[in-house]
């Protein structure tokens, strides 16, 4: 038997499983079930990365995560019915097939395959090809979040276990994550104005592509972005790791990484990530390792009548590594200050 074979029996006793567990005496509240206490359902993850006691956004608002309106309906998946609800001939009935979930993945997902250039997308694969039904619909265990070590069954190694043998796979196996090397797009937004979102104005963030960020998680380097805040002048700098699902065949150089101007720049103290000339904001572009002791020195910016201006003497941001990541080790940004590994 396939392992697609074998996942989708999975998915379907999970699907008829949740789906019995809920209309079982007609009541969810009557009766539960493992999905109800999924990450899908119920979106605790939110939660989780911004509440206090988590160093997240709470700590620069004040205001509690249902406070800032982040808890809505439209962000949960509540029932079966929401991704596998289909209607044909204006009768309703449930879908199982992995190609048609596709697209209610995309409601809050976003169309990923149209989006970025991913090999995976591009060889007809779904998300189904790699997600399993477990990380979808639970396990009757109350993660905090996805970002949680352990959470994802999806691993590279479980379809490319033989790896090509190269100076960077031996170099770099079980100590540097694949997406490392090989996710080629990620978008940092900077500028997340919360005072503007809490007024239920469109809330504006300031994209920049081209830079990728290192950060260890779960005992691996892994690619990660960067987030700022700006909240009645006070500010905050979030780092989290990322997953861009625009997986490319070929993988970093080494130059990337090892030896760049901006390790350079980092030793010496001089390199900035973003700058203001010439009322505009120019940002840096390459592969950032993060470090916990320096100065960032970023730009923070104000948007008063739809025009975006720098915040004057903005006060030092508060910092999180968010999502249980951390920052790279002393001994770890040395060797990319080499120009090749070693």
């Amino acid at each position: 038997m396939g392992t697609r074979t074998t996942t989708m029996i999975i998915f379907l006793a999970g699907l008829i499983f949740a789906g019995f567990s809920i209309y079982k005496g007609g009541s969810n509240k009557e009766k539960s079930n493992f999905y109800s206490s999924s990450i899908h359902a119920t979106n605790r993850g939110i939660g989780f990365i911004y509440s206090k006691e988590n160093g997240g956004l709470e700590r620069l608002t004040g205001k509690t995560v249902v406070e800032m309106g982040c808890y809505k309906s439209k962000c949960h998946a509540s029932t079966c019915d929401d991704c596998h609800g289909k209607t044909v001939e204006g009768k309703i009935s449930y879908s199982s097939d992995t190609a048609t979930l596709y697209y209610a993945c995309k409601k809050c997902h976003g169309d990923l395959a149209k989006d970025n250039p991913d090999v995976h997308f591009s060889a007809g694969m779904k998300c189904m090809s790699c997600h399993t039904s477990r990380e979808i619909h639970g396990d009757g265990i109350e993660h905090s979040s996805y970002m949680e070590p352990g959470f994802f069954d999806t691993k590279c190694i479980n379809c490319h276990g033989k790896l090509s043998e190269s100076l960077s796979h031996s170099l770099h196996k079980n100590i540097v994550d694949c997406i490392a090397c090989h996710d080629a797009e990620s978008t940092t937004c900077f500028n997340c104005h919360v005072d503007n979102r809490l007024k239920g104005i469109k809330p504006d963030v300031i994209p920049r592509k081209n830079l990728a960020f290192l950060l260890n998680h779960n005992g691996k380097v892994t690619l990660g972005n960067m987030l700022t805040y700006v909240y009645k002048n006070k500010t905050m700098v979030t780092f989290a790791t990322t997953f861009g699902h625009s997986i490319s065949k070929t993988g970093r150089k080494c130059d990337e990484c090892h030896g760049t101007q901006i390790t350079r720049e980092m030793q010496t103290r001089k390199f900035r990530i973003l700058w203001w000339k010439d009322d505009s904001l120019y940002n840096a572009k390459g592969v950032v390792p993060v470090i916990d002791d320096y100065d960032w020195n970023l730009v923070f910016m104000d948007q008063k009548n739809g025009k975006w201006i720098p915040v004057k003497k903005p006060p030092k941001p508060l910092l999180n590594y968010s999502g249980f990541c951390s920052p790279l080790t002393k001994t770890q940004f040395e060797k990319l200050t080499f120009p090749h590994a070693n």
